[in-house]
């Protein structure tokens, strides 16, 4: 019994644990490794856990991330809300004993062996709460939602949200999924562009996106919201076994009277609903705003963090996340004022890559 590195031939095996193990996002499925690989050039950091009899008991996906602002560290998993020690749901105590303290030794031999301060895995949900072999960092709330049938959720809305509904219906908008290159290229991403402009934050390259769909074929899923033959909203979320979790809402500001976002969660919902998916994962909850929008559809919040591993003498690690203070806090002023919109695609690859977010 061992962490064995990864390889090709444990694909098949690698992907139907991720699926089958309460946690698991699309972020741990292999697809994901290769998309980051060829696009952000990182290294990858990939261990399963393998049985006497061959079986995958626990996996580690992660890339060994260098970072002038946040120094050296493995980073499970970069430009993600989700990643770490993924493990199996029926293991006994003592396996998972073993597990944990091996795989902790080999965290402590990888950094060592190349100069890192710190393991990050972003919300491990399989980790045990309090094993003291992790140091934990507490960030925020995340918004997760147990999907019921579409009458039920409709009744559970308040009035004035099925209003809303109802008048993006009649004001004409549709919904529809479309999860091929060029709706990508053409739909989603200028609405994609434009909304990271406008919150200040960098944006990802199209390349990003494009290899995801295509590593990532039965997990990604893209929904976008028309008003006639104009785009004006789009949802990007991941399949992963019976959770699907959004990780990008976007639109035009120029049609928010026509409430776009309202009418993309509500049939996302039920799209998910209709699918047999028992969990809808709406993401961290930041900030007042984010809160309000997320809750009306009946969230419930968890208490989200990040567990790591400190090399000796490494000290506390950096919140990751903070923007508070200091260049966090200006960087998306800053962004939104100077950077030009045909400049931030190439600008956005190096800064992501340099953050990790």
């Amino acid at each position: 019994m061992s962490w064995v590195p990864f390889d090709d031939a444990l694909v098949p095996a690698w992907d139907a644990f991720v699926a089958s193990t309460a946690g698991g996002r699309a972020v741990h499925l292999s697809g994901f490794k290769s998309a980051v690989e060829d696009v952000y050039r990182l290294e990858p950091f990939y261990r399963a856990f393998r049985d006497a009899s061959g079986r995958i008991r626990a996996v580690f996906p992660g890339f060994f991330h260098p970072s002038r602002i946040y120094g050296r560290k493995v980073v499970s998993q970069p430009f993600s809300e989700y990643g770490g020690i993924l493990l199996a749901s029926d293991l006994e105590a003592d396996e998972r004993e073993t597990i944990l303290e091996d795989f902790r030794a080999l965290a402590l031999d990888a950094l060592t062996e190349r100069r890192c301060d710190h393991l990050e895995m972003r919300f491990p949900m399989s980790l045990p709460a309090g094993d003291a072999r992790f140091s934990l960092l507490p960030l925020f709330k995340v918004a997760v939602k147990q999907l019921e049938d579409r009458e039920t959720m409709w009744k559970a809305l308040a009035a004035k949200d099925r209003n809303v509904i109802k008048r993006a219906r009649e004001n004409g908008l549709a919904f529809a999924e479309r999860t091929d290159p060029e709706t990508i290229r053409s739909s989603f991403y200028p609405l994609y562009e434009r909304t990271m402009k406008r919150l200040g934050s960098p944006p990802h390259p199209p390349a990003y996106f494009l290899h995801l769909a295509r590593s990532l074929p039965d997990s990604m899923k893209v929904f976008i919201v028309s008003h006639g033959e104009r785009p004006v909203a789009a949802l990007v979320a991941w399949a992963c076994g019976r959770t699907i979790h959004v990780t990008d809402m976007v639109s035009d500001a120029s049609a928010f009277s026509l409430r776009p976002n309202d009418f993309a969660v509500w049939e996302f919902m039920g799209w998910a609903a209709d699918r047999g998916f028992a969990e809808f994962d709406f993401g961290p909850v930041r900030y007042r705003g984010q809160e309000i929008f997320k809750m009306k559809w009946r969230m419930e919040l968890r208490d989200y963090s990040y567990r790591y591993v400190s090399a000796p003498g490494a000290g506390s690690p950096r919140n990751p996340v903070s923007g508070s203070s200091g260049i966090m806090a200006a960087a998306p002023k800053i962004w939104r004022a100077v950077v030009p919109l045909r400049c931030a695609r190439a600008m956005g690859r190096r800064l992501r890559r340099e953050i990790g977010l």
